[in-house]
């Protein structure tokens, strides 16, 4: 508990707090006028008064540093302000994080429980089918951009195989098989790099640890392999790799917004990109803020997962405090 206040305070806060300043200054950057962009004929014309009094709804008429400060407090009240197309942002927001939890969540789930499988399959069948296999997956997903990827599954599967929907979503809540047909290209796209990078690092990392003076001595006492693996080897193996963990979800928050694109998905990083194309200020606020909170909190996770796996992490910040 003390950690995790600890983490609150000296970590998590101050990014939180820098990563907003960062956000409002850079979307002021983007090249145009919103409210003109808004709000103009097919010509770029607008009518100054109209002009001024959506400016004036949008608060875009005061000084950048009381639009910051207006901006910070209601974000702690839940008022995430206005769209250029009238809605709430938060409506649009909560329109959009159903379908990106759907996408990325299955993506986690394939990318960990694949790459985790074949990482230890390859290490255990050295030189074997599955360690050739899993070099062969890792060499495709690496070498290739997702968006890449993407594009080629959606040819082989929906186009020349017609096995899965070209676009659009199904709702988990509606019809589970159906939604899982629109899933599985996307979710794939953006979890098989990920499922790469895990293997890659499983596999040499198991490998590493199976080399180790206390898995000789098990071996020397009679266990077979199989319970050398399982009860002495694969924890501490995993260590290293749930750090890498962390960082392939701080990738699948950054890829959705490739393969939402490409899949047209309606989930947040769509909503982001089109966002940014209207230079809708409070919903590219909104968005990227709610993205960085996310990849804060899956970092403070990943640290007590790893705490958890290693208790010399415990002893050591025991010995600090």
């Amino acid at each position: 508990m003390t950690y995790v206040l600890r983490r609150l305070i000296t970590q998590m806060i101050p990014v939180l707090f820098l990563a907003s300043i960062l956000i409002f200054a850079s979307v002021r950057l983007i090249p145009g006028d919103p409210v003109a962009g808004a709000i103009g004929d097919a010509m770029g014309n607008t009518d100054p008064e109209v002009y001024e009094q959506l400016k004036e709804e949008l608060g875009l008429n005061k000084p950048m540093y009381e639009q910051y400060w207006i901006w910070l407090g209601r974000i702690f009240t839940g008022d995430l302000g206005m769209s250029l197309t009238g809605l709430p942002v938060s409506e649009i927001l909560w329109n959009a994080i159903p379908a990106s939890v759907e996408l990325a969540g299955l993506a986690i789930i394939i990318g960990f429980t694949l790459g985790l499988l074949l990482g230890i399959l390859a290490a255990i069948n050295r030189g074997g089918f599955f360690d050739w296999f899993a070099a062969l997956w890792t060499g495709w997903n690496i070498g290739v951009p997702s968006f890449v990827a993407g594009l080629v599954y959606l040819i082989v599967f929906s186009v020349w195989f017609d096995l899965t929907p070209v676009s659009g979503r199904v709702p988990l809540t509606e019809d589970p098989l159906k939604a899982l047909e629109h899933l599985a290209l996307p979710s794939l796209a953006l979890g098989g790099i990920v499922a790469a990078n895990i293997s890659r690092f499983t596999r040499q990392s198991l490998l590493d640890t199976l080399t180790e003076d206390y898995i000789r001595t098990a071996r020397s006492k009679g266990l077979t392999n199989r319970v050398v693996i399982i009860r002495h080897a694969l924890r501490p193996s995993l260590i290293p790799v749930v750090t890498i963990m962390g960082l392939e979800l701080a990738s699948i928050l950054s890829g959705t917004l490739v393969i939402e694109t490409v899949f047209t998905w309606p989930g947040l990083g769509r909503a982001l990109i089109n966002a940014v194309n209207n230079r809708d200020y409070t919903v590219i606020q909104a968005t990227t803020i709610l993205l960085v909170f996310v990849f804060v909190v899956v970092n403070l996770i990943v640290d007590l997962v790893y705490v958890g796996l290693d208790p010399r992490i415990r002893i050591g910040q025991s010995a600090e405090t």
